[in-house]
């Protein structure tokens, strides 16, 4: 068996004869036949992959197997990644069932010392101490602690450890430009004089020269996009020097077939002499999103077993799943982060009355939607088809109403009711909301105090408008994040040589973010929760958060607060959550049920988001997260009706 450019080629002419020979390479490989064997294309898998198949079917069928040159390599290397990952997982295990290991801490700090770690500067907590010997133990290991639990200082920990025992030259660290920052800043206070970081951004070519250039010591950061098209450099990289691997925020590679990310990073990942995930939030959706996940821990398969298997487990046996790949995953409860409570303070702004009639007016028409339908679950089916989001709009600023919204896809609205339309063309260009005013009153106490805000709201229109008006009528330095912002984004940016272009014409939301964190004194940040959900740390320096609205998507909510509540709070640093929540007429709205909603779920999803067990934690569609479940339809379909919940 030898490789001959994309495609392996296997003599022996009793393979052209053998039944089972001639089924295995023709239909399930799709080979060639020869007149003494197969020529089997490499297709879309990597190459090393389809040697290891054929031969261990070969073995498995009783030949004896002479392999030349690369295929022998590629063989040998499964061999040694199974014996690995048996004595790992043995390993793994005794530590997660008995709490045993052959980490000594003392001589594992000494070892990070050794390579300049400053434990004065950053000093590990018993949690993340409890990380650290994990990853060592199991050695390819995934670290899904809660966001903020401090993973990065964790994983730079267990680098050092295997950098001052030779083990490991260069640490390759792929993951969104958001995460970037947070390395550079880690690694400059714990490992000030051991790894020089770099960012791996530029043309192709440039990025390619990084890599060759590379010595023992470098900590490059690389976007997904980039290792996917720098596949080979990143190989040759494995190839000439020990390279630990990490993946940050590895859920973004979740998706179970197809795509590029994935594949790109577990071939790379064959390679790797260490291989580590990270991720708070690693089942976004569904069991099925570990699948790309554990194969670029164990890149054969070991943890999962091929595709279809792993998605029949997931479903009939999620609990067997999980006992499977525990061994190999640490997981931080957020309580054990020790961190003080934030306190939630609730304000009702009620609302004028244009903004009155209006939201009266959209109630009617959803009201007017359900009447005449007979059975329950129809009425349910036409008001999720009506977009209910729309009452949230009209709740926190009518104007809403008058703009396509492209995050929820929902056009201008335009229904055959003149009084309506009427309200919506006064409210355009007068009018301010009242959950505005309120929730500038609040900015203004906190500012006046000195303090820092980060201020929410899920529809972008809105964050316009509220930037405008702070800026306007208090005249504080204020800056705003949403998607329009660019993060350096993987498709875009590094698809262009950034070598051309003007780095101060845009900022990005790290530059801006930085900005606001740093800016001596009072500031405000206006953005939404889809733009600053993950790898954003807001708190250093602002420890008050105002949301002007919120949809029914629990998990996101306790995200954002997850922004300003982390590990590594000043230990005089008091959290406070202000909520918005508009009245009509001295009633409750619709905020106030979602308020209820998100009550109800709270328990449920901090036990999945900041617990110390895996569980996915939304549905398949975010939008259907943000518009509701069943039962949350349910109880707004009462409101509508007037019927007690």
């Amino acid at each position: 068996m030898l490789a001959e450019g994309d495609a392996v080629t296997v003599t022996h002419p009793s393979l052209v004869t053998n039944r089972s020979a001639r089924m295995f390479f023709s239909s399930i490989l799709g080979a060639t036949r020869k007149d003494d064997g197969w020529t089997c294309p490499r297709r879309r898998r990597p190459l090393g992959e389809l040697v290891v198949r054929i031969n261990t079917f070969l073995e498995n069928k009783g030949w004896v197997v002479e392999r030349v040159g690369i295929v022998d390599e590629a063989v040998q290397r499964d061999i040694e990644r199974k014996r690995s990952f048996q004595r790992t997982k043995r390993s793994a295990i005794a530590f997660r069932d008995e709490g045993t290991s052959g980490i000594d801490l003392p001589l594992t700090l000494a070892a990070m010392e050794q390579a300049s770690w400053d434990s004065d500067a950053r000093s590990l907590k018993s949690h993340q101490w409890a990380g650290v010997v994990h990853s060592l133990t199991a050695i390819n290991a995934a670290n899904f602690s809660v966001p903020g639990s401090g993973k990065t200082a964790t994983t730079l920990a267990v680098a050092a450890t295997h950098f001052a025992a030779a083990t490991i030259d260069v640490v390759v660290v792929v993951g969104p430009l958001s995460s970037f920052r947070p390395w550079e800043k880690e690694a400059g206070i714990a490992l000030r004089d051991t790894f020089r970081v770099n960012r791996v951004r530029g043309s192709a070519q440039t990025r390619r020269n990084m890599y060759a250039a590379a010595k023992r010591g470098a900590l490059l950061l690389t976007s997904y996009a980039s290792a996917a098209s720098d596949k080979s450099a990143l190989i040759d990289l494995c190839k000439c020097l020990k390279v630990m691997l990490v993946v940050d925020e590895s859920h973004r590679v979740k998706r179970f077939q197809g795509g590029v990310w994935a594949p790109a990073l577990v071939e790379i990942a064959r390679y790797a002499r260490v291989r580590t995930i990270l991720s708070g939030t690693p089942m976004p959706q569904s069991g099925k999103d570990l699948y790309s996940q554990l194969n670029i821990l164990w890149p054969g398969g070991d943890l999962t077993g091929p595709p279809h298997t792993f998605a029949t487990r997931v479903k009939q046996d999620f609990a067997g799943v999980l006992n499977d790949i525990l061994p190999f995953v640490s997981r931080t409860p957020k309580e054990a982060l020790g961190l003080p409570p934030y306190t939630v303070t609730v304000h009702d702004a009620e609302m004028d009355t244009t903004q009155a009639e209006v939201y009266e007016l959209i109630e009617s028409h959803f009201r007017k939607r359900v009447e005449g339908i007979g059975a329950w679950h129809e009425k349910i089916e036409r008001l999720r088809r009506g977009r209910p989001i729309r009452l949230l709009q009209a709740a926190t600023n009518p104007n809403l109403l008058n703009r396509h919204d492209s995050h929820f896809s929902l056009p201008r609205m335009e229904i055959p009711n003149a009084t309506l339309m009427d309200r919506l063309a006064m409210y355009q260009n007068t009018d301010i909301p009242t959950k505005s005013l309120k929730a500038l009153e609040i900015v203004r106490e906190i500012t006046t105090e000195g303090g820092k805000v980060v201020c929410w709201s899920n529809f972008v229109p809105n964050l316009d408008h509220f930037t405008n008006l702070v800026r306007e009528r208090l005249g504080l330095p204020t800056y705003q994040i949403d998607g329009r912002v660019p993060a350096g984004d993987e498709t875009m940016d590094d698809a262009q040589n950034q070598d051309t272009q003007n780095p101060g014409d845009e900022d990005t939301r790290e530059q801006i973010i930085d900005r606001f964190l740093n800016l001596p004194g009072p500031a405000v940040l206006v953005t939404n929760p889809a733009s600053c959900s993950e790898s954003i740390s807001l708190h250093t320096t602002c420890h008050n958060a105002v949301y002007l609205d919120r949809t029914y998507d629990c998990a996101l909510f306790l995200q954002s607060v997850d922004r300003i509540h982390r590990l590594g709070l000043p230990d005089s640093a008091q959290v406070r959550v202000h909520i918005v929540q508009a009245t009509c007429g001295g009633n409750p709205t619709v905020d106030h049920l979602v308020a209820a909603a998100l009550v109800r779920k709270e328990t449920t999803m901090r036990a999945l988001l900041e617990g110390a067990s895996l569980e996915p934690v939304g549905q398949l569609d975010p939008l259907a997260d943000a518009e509701g479940s069943l039962e949350d339809l349910a109880e707004l379909l009462r409101y509508f009706l007037g019927e007690d919940g």
